[in-house]
């Protein structure tokens, strides 16, 4: 698969006016071929309560994918369930003939979005595309929570996840940056690829874009951290952006091959069915043992 992955620079203040320029990222991919195509979180004019929609951003999307004869990762949208009419933050996988393969509700929310998110209560589901391969979803702070990997690779097989972002230096706080600036572009450099060794996955995480000089507005919501990557095994990062502003990475990426050869050298995936791995099935005895002080 060829996999396409774009930094966006988002306009806070002109959802609709993304559009256009979406649309001009798709079009650029498919002169390159690109099958896979993933944009970053709150795509449609970042985040907030204001930045509700119903299906038609979904259903835009679908309609690009259809026309451009490309997969799209739509990045998340705000929605409203009509059922309880509470808010969600969505993934969708949207297949080249304009079909939603997989929907993804966040959840883990970063803490802000707790004042107006709800935790998604679907868990981490997988599908099939239509090149054979098992595609399972996440968002932005759910790769620091190795568990729901170990659900979509171990459980269900994922081969190839895909994490779109809305990540911030600013997300470590006055803390976290007193200690280190970057710290937040260090913690992304860190997970991501050792979430692909870990699991024997090809890992596509899809992060914000700071402006690139072209006239774009700063985000209000703090500086892009960046790092905007594919990772795979054995070889480790493949793609990353060269900067925190917008661009678009493209890698082709054999997922059949590297995650089979992952499997047969670290047999991960194996050792997790036969109850080898810590937390598998079946379940560890854990005996807690307190050595008596020597004082």
């Amino acid at each position: 698969m060829k996999i396409a992955a774009v930094q966006y620079c988002i306009d806070h203040d002109d959802p609709h006016g993304n559009w256009s320029r979406i649309e001009d990222y798709i079009n650029k991919a498919k002169s390159q071929n690109v099958d896979l195509i993933v944009f970053p979180e709150y795509i449609i004019g970042g985040p907030g309560p204001e930045r509700v929609t119903g299906k038609e951003a979904c259903e835009r999307f679908c309609s690009l994918a259809k026309q451009y004869d490309l997969d799209i990762v739509s990045g998340t949208i705000v929605e409203k369930d009509p059922e309880d009419g509470k808010l969600y933050n969505c993934a969708y996988y949207i297949d080249n003939r304009g079909q939603v393969l997989l929907e993804y509700r966040k959840v883990h929310l970063w803490h802000p979005e707790r004042d107006y998110l709800h935790q998604g209560k679907h868990g981490f589901g997988t599908t099939k595309n239509r090149f054979g391969i098992t595609v399972g979803m996440c968002v932005c702070w759910d790769i620091a929570f190795p568990e729901g990997f170990r659900h979509m690779v171990f459980k269900d097989g994922a081969q190839l996840v895909i994490a779109p972002a809305y990540w911030t230096l600013e997300d470590a706080g006055p803390i976290g940056q007193g200690h280190n600036a970057f710290s937040e572009s260090a913690f992304l450099d860190s997970v991501v690829p050792a979430r692909a060794f870990e699991n024997e996955i090809a890992m596509v995480f899809c992060n914000v874009g700071d402006p690139n000089g072209e006239g774009q507005r700063k985000s209000p919501f703090g500086a892009s951290a960046g790092c905007t990557q594919i990772a795979v095994p054995f070889k480790g990062v493949i793609a990353h952006c060269a900067a925190r502003t917008e661009e678009m990475i493209v890698a082709d990426v054999d997922v059949e091959t590297l995650t089979r050869d992952a499997e047969t050298v670290y047999k991960v995936r194996e050792d997790w069915i036969k109850g080898k791995i810590f937390g598998g099935s079946p379940a560890y005895e854990v005996e807690s043992i307190v050595k008596p002080s020597s004082q």
